[in-house]
């Protein structure tokens, strides 16, 4: 409240003299308008009057000169009388030298002596009069016309009288609109200047005060406006400043424990990971012979000669799930161990074709169409830094990824990119992989790569497949990314660096040494 009060005298001193600063040169602006526009406007309007008699007048002798030739006084008369019906002339009076009226209309009858007068002292000067006078106590506006007929009719002097008395109206209709508009907004211009007044000091304060209180209760998004006299704009600057450094501070202490929990869930994830791989790797020494032999036995008894067929089914599905148990178990070891070094290379289209071949059988009992698409074809052969079984096994992981998520038919599509944007001066091969599934939900995609989240655990997913990808790529220095196939599946896109050889021989004997790799690594 002592506040409030030691702020009051300054701000009305502010306000009073912003609102004399704005009102008083309005006021001034609008009198020195008023005078011009007045001055002017009288002017123009007599000068219209005065141009517009001289018309009349110029047509009236014309008239009139035309029907004296005729000599005929009663034509005259009638455009006389047709002149003077015309709109603000009162009257017409025509006058021989002499003094004789020729004609005078009805409206200036009683003025016939003071028109004789001005129409000797036409003759007298040998000109045009123009004058303004008084007839009936109303401003009239008098113009003589020197009418000069043919040699057998003497001249004659027409004076015109034309009404002047709406030009004097008319200016002071003007004159009191314009002062009714400057009062107006003279009053308009008082209301803003107060309400500006008010909007400088007293609002200002109010929303400092306001700010003060929503911090003091823990709000640190408190802003107040800095405008207003100069005390109350560099306080509310400093408090602007203030509150923006105690968030900054919050944002800090926030940023610092999200990293801190995300710290704990990749530490959590890699023991887990640790504790699968050493599980894994004791399962893999335990129960791979064993399951190689539940696997071998069950297919030779499928084959054999006479097997029934429910029995050859059974033996069928004792067959595959061994080979999924030592897919899971396979996929464990490769998560946990640790990265190899990168030495060879290998063919893509060739791995490509091998992985598409291998998954034929399941796509053809599950209703899928494969394909190949590769604009690549000819002499030179796109060879990717990574031993051939790495990827065949990055390949595989996707197409089965993309064949198991299609239950009821659909599309598998390889395509090798003709073109991919590498890091500068790099070499990068590109390939994609799509289907024509259910695609993947948004919400799941920043976790898809994450070891054991998978969306068929209902099929038995063991959510490894995509993280060994990932690893593997990401190994060997390329990229990963998923968008949306054309026909609404999952898009996944392998970017890797590339060795381009135009050699067929070496790329053959490359790629010879690395299936025997690769077929070494199937059966472990």
């Amino acid at each position: 409240m002592v506040l409030q009060h030691q702020r009051r005298p300054g701000g009305m001193r502010l306000a009073h003299q912003f609102w004399l600063s704005l009102v008083l040169p309005i006021a001034m602006a609008i009198l020195l308008y008023g005078i011009f526009a007045s001055a002017h406007r009288k002017q123009v309007l007599r000068e219209e009057a005065t141009a517009e008699l001289r018309n009349y007048a110029t047509l009236l002798q014309a008239f009139v000169e035309s029907a004296l030739q005729r000599r005929d006084v009663a034509l005259v008369r009638r455009r006389a009388e047709d002149f003077a019906s015309a709109e603000r002339i009162l009257g017409i009076a025509a006058f021989t030298r002499e003094g004789e009226a020729i004609f005078i209309t009805k409206g200036v009858e009683r003025e016939a002596e003071r028109l004789e007068q001005l129409a000797r002292r036409a003759f007298l000067e040998g000109g045009d009069i123009e004058e303004t006078a008084s007839l009936a106590e109303q401003s009239v506006l008098l113009r003589t016309v020197s009418i000069r007929p043919s040699s057998a009719n003497q001249p004659l002097v027409a004076v015109l009288v034309r009404d002047r008395h709406y030009v004097e109206v008319l200016e002071r209709t003007l004159n009191h609109g314009l002062a009714v508009t400057g009062v107006v907004l003279l009053l308009i211009s008082a209301v803003v200047a107060g309400l500006v007044g008010r909007f400088t000091v007293a609002l200002p304060a109010r929303a400092i005060l306001a700010g003060a209180e929503r911090v003091a209760s823990g709000d640190l998004d408190a802003a107040v406006p800095e405008r207003g006299a100069e005390e109350l704009s560099r306080l509310a600057s400093a408090f602007n400043t203030m509150t923006c450094s105690l968030r900054e501070a919050r944002e800090r202490a926030v940023r610092e424990e999200a990293a801190r929990v995300n710290g704990e869930r990749k530490l959590q994830q890699a023991q887990a990971l640790a504790a699968a791989g050493q599980v894994a790797t004791s399962l893999g020494h335990e129960i791979g012979s064993p399951l190689n032999v539940i696997h071998g036995r069950a297919r030779r008894a499928a084959d054999l000669p006479g097997c029934p067929e429910h029995l050859r089914a059974e033996l069928e599905t004792i067959a595959r799930q061994s080979e999924r148990i030592t897919r899971v178990v396979s996929r464990l070891v490769s998560l946990a161990r640790p990265p190899r070094p990168q030495q060879a290379d290998s063919d893509l289209r060739r791995v490509i074709d091998d992985v598409v071949a291998f998954l034929g059988p399941e796509c053809r009992r599950r209703g899928i169409e494969p394909s190949v698409l590769c604009p690549l074809e000819g002499a030179a052969r796109v060879r990717v830094a990574l031993d051939s079984d790495r990827l065949f096994q990055v390949v595989f992981n996707l197409c089965l990824n993309a064949v198991e998520a299609q239950s009821r038919g659909g599309e598998l599509v390889v395509s090798v990119l003709p073109e991919c944007d590498g890091p500068a001066g790099s070499s990068v091969a590109c390939f994609e992989v799509a289907d024509a599934g259910p695609g993947i939900p948004a919400e799941d995609l920043h976790r898809i790569f994450d070891p054991f989240f998978t969306t068929k655990a209902a099929g038995g997913g063991s959510g490894l497949g995509l993280a060994i990808v990932r690893g593997i790529v990401e190994e060997a220095g390329g990229s990963v990314e998923t968008a949306a196939s054309a026909t609404g599946g999952a898009r996944f896109r392998i970017t890797l660096p590339a060795i381009v050889s135009d050699s067929p021989a070496s790329a053959e004997a490359s790629s010879e040494s690395s299936r025997g790799g690769r077929e070494e690594g199937q059966k472990a």
